[in-house]
C-alpha cells in the first residue's frame, strides 16, 4: 500500500510540475516522465506467503473467488470461463508459475478492480502450488 502512495503522489507531483509551468522545456518533462516509470518498475511486488504448499481449488471459492468473479453476467460459464469449473479454471493457469499464467495476470490487470488480496492471495498461492483439483 506505501509504494502505491508513492507512486501516486510521485505521478501527482509530477503531473501539477508539467501543467503549471508553462516554462517546462520538453527534456524537463520527458525527465519527470522517465521518473514515474521508474518509481513504479523499481517499486517491488509484495511477498506473499501461502499457508499450504499445494492447495486445492476449493481454496479459491473459500477466498470469495466464486462470487466476486462468477457472479451474473461475469465468469459465470457464459463469458469465457466458469469459475466453478475446475479444468476451465485449470486452463487459465501455468501450473506452478504465476508469471505466466493467464489466471493471474488477468486478476492483477485489468480485472483487479474486482479482486481483494484475499482473492489474488488464493489464486497465487493455488497456481503455485501445481493448481490442483
Amino acid at each position: 500500500m506505501l509504494a502505491s502512495t508513492r507512486v501516486l503522489f510521485l505521478f501527482i507531483s509530477v503531473f501539477h510540475f508539467a501543467c503549471s509551468y508553462n516554462s517546462a522545456t520538453s527534456e524537463e518533462r520527458e525527465i519527470a516522465t522517465n521518473a514515474i516509470v521508474l518509481a513504479i518498475a523499481t517499486t517491488p511486488a509484495p511477498a506473499i506467503s501461502c499457508d499450504s504448499t499445494s492447495p486445492s481449488f476449493s481454496t479459491l471459492g473459500t477466498a470469495g473467488f466464486d462470487s466476486s468473479c462468477g457472479r451474473s453476467g461475469c465468469h459465470n460459464g457464459t463469458v469465457r470461463f466458469n469459475t466453478a469449473n475446475y479444468s476451465q479454471v485449470r486452463g487459465l493457469t501455468t501450473p506452478g508459475n504465476t508469471n505466466t499464467s493467464t489466471l493471474y495476470s488477468q486478476i492483477k490487470g485489468g480485472m483487479a478492480i474486482y479482486s481483494n488480496p484475499t482473492i489474488d492471495r488464493a489464486v497465487f498461492c493455488w497456481i503455485q502450488g501445481g493448481s490442483n483439483p
